[in-house]
């Protein structure tokens, strides 16, 4: 005697491919999303960090560059110290403005 087969009830046969096709939609909306959240970030991060005033320094020109370390730049450093060159760059790194601002704030 053979096996009857067992009787799979329509709307049980079409769940699992509804089920399957929503989280897959769910998925890649999902990564879509955080797609584009992360293209917005960094955006943001990156067009933030050009508008603080940051120049990369010159390649070409930081080679030869011979730089002048002086009380004024190296402050709160000593010249001769081996960091004073680091904080000069930074300082002559600024623009006018902004070492304006910062000898008006040491005064």
């Amino acid at each position: 005697m053979t096996q009857p087969e067992p009787i799979i009830a329509a709307s049980e046969a079409i769940r699992f491919p509804r089920l399957y096709a929503a989280i897959k939609w769910t998925i890649i909306g999902s990564l879509i999303l955080l797609g584009i959240l992360a293209a917005a970030f960094w955006t943001l991060v990156l067009g933030g960090f050009a508008a603080s005033g940051f120049r990369a320094s010159n390649p070409a020109a930081g080679a030869g560059e011979s730089l002048v370390i002086t009380p004024e730049c190296a402050w709160p450093l000593d010249v001769n110290e081996h960091d004073a060159k680091a904080v000069c760059r930074m300082f002559y790194n600024l623009t006018a403005e902004q070492r304006a601002q910062v000898l008006a704030r040491r005064k």
